[in-house]
């Protein structure tokens, strides 16, 4: 226990322990020597209990605290991160987590406080280094574009989620969306690297999707030993009735449509293997045509997966989100669906939306 005071009776002991249990003195010994901040706060709120690394964490004296109201919500159950303002200025940044106890028969909350400000700097600074390597979408005019990224909600991690958009000759434009596995460095640097091979090699050639994919899946197998990477290659052309979309997909979500009316439709095909499994299977290209208005949505399948449900719950779910939220600007559309999105947090998200233009005045269409 602290030195500003002689606890009262029964302050001293583990409050977990009960009535029974084990001897005082021990209790005190370990309460005193734990690393995490210990705080025991009674059911009107007020501290009767707090151990030499609370005080230090606090950076204030036994005295300041005890019998003091404790300045946050004790919920038994709940973890929660806090920002504790020093007395002396600057911020430490802690893990609060509450269980219920008794003493005595009286009821407690017991608060355990651990100090998580270097991993919370590390984190914010893995998510800026992550938003740094995401493209900034180009000028795609006359097409409307939009994107959005969320880190998964614990972001110890780099994420290897991404989405890219280019002008291409001839009017059209390509699109990626696409999800190394793994939370490193190095699905980081695979991600930047496999982004930048499609930029390439979307740019160098008419090709289609299918043809992107399966050279890219046979170049990362030459040069390297890259992560199983999921993605979704698309091209939107001039087509004959308007806008001819063609895609290919290795192993990802399919791409959502929203149509002028504002009714939402998956583009199901067959999904194909992810990329680094087996490059001499043949890639499908699947073609559709696109009216003025209607919007392609790709994403990464942290948007609609959660560990206990099928993930075409997710995929239902994410489809009545995009019916309400239609017809949004774009850029709300993004920020809608990745803010209300179905997932359950495990995993980053990225989002990338278009929509139609007017057909070209000359009518003209890619053969």
């Amino acid at each position: 226990m602290t030195s500003e005071r002689t606890p009262p009776q029964g302050e001293g002991r583990d409050p977990g322990a009960g009535n029974g249990g084990s001897d005082g003195d021990l209790d005190d010994l370990v309460v005193s020597a734990s690393a995490d901040g210990i705080i025991a706060v009674d059911d009107q709120g007020i501290v009767q209990l707090v151990n030499p690394a609370a005080t230090e964490l606090f950076d204030r004296p036994a005295g300041d605290l005890l019998h003091a109201r404790f300045g946050f919500p004790v919920i038994a159950g709940q973890s929660t991160q806090v920002e504790l303002t020093q007395p002396g200025g600057g911020v430490r940044v802690v893990e609060m987590r509450t269980a219920a106890a008794t003493a005595h028969g009286e009821p407690l909350r017991v608060v355990s406080l651990r100090d998580v400000t270097r991993r919370w700097h590390a984190e914010r600074e893995a998510e800026r280094f992550q938003r740094l390597l995401l493209p900034k979408l180009p000028d795609l005019a006359p097409f409307q574009a939009a994107a959005a990224y969320r880190p998964a909600a614990v972001a110890e991690k780099l994420g290897g989620d991404w989405y890219d958009a280019v002008p291409l000759p001839g009017g059209a434009i390509g699109a990626v969306i696409g999800d190394v596995a793994g939370h490193s460095l190095q699905a980081a640097a695979a991600m930047a690297q496999i982004r930048n091979m499609l930029r390439a090699l979307l740019y160098d050639s008419p090709a289609t999707p299918g043809w992107v994919l399966a050279r890219l899946d046979r170049t990362l197998r030459a040069i390297n030993e890259s992560p199983v990477t999921t993605a979704c290659v698309a091209r939107i052309e001039p087509g004959a009735d308007g806008w001819r979309l063609l895609w290919s997909n290795a192993g990802h979500p399919p791409p959502l449509l929203l149509t002028p009316a504002g009714t939402a439709e998956y583009l199901h095909t067959e999904p194909g293997l992810p990329l680094g499994v087996d490059p001499a299977r043949p890639r499908l290209d699947t073609i559709c045509s696109l009216s003025e208005g209607t919007t392609v949505v790709l994403f990464t399948d942290g948007l609609v997966e959660r560990t206990d449900q099928p993930i075409d719950l997710g995929l239902a779910s994410l489809a009545a989100i995009a019916e309400r939220s239609a017809r949004l600007p774009l850029d709300e559309l993004c920020r809608t669906l990745a803010d209300q999105h179905p997932g359950d947090g495990h995993d980053d998200i990225a989002i990338l939306a278009l929509r139609m233009p007017a057909p070209p005045h000359d009518g003209s269409a890619q053969q």
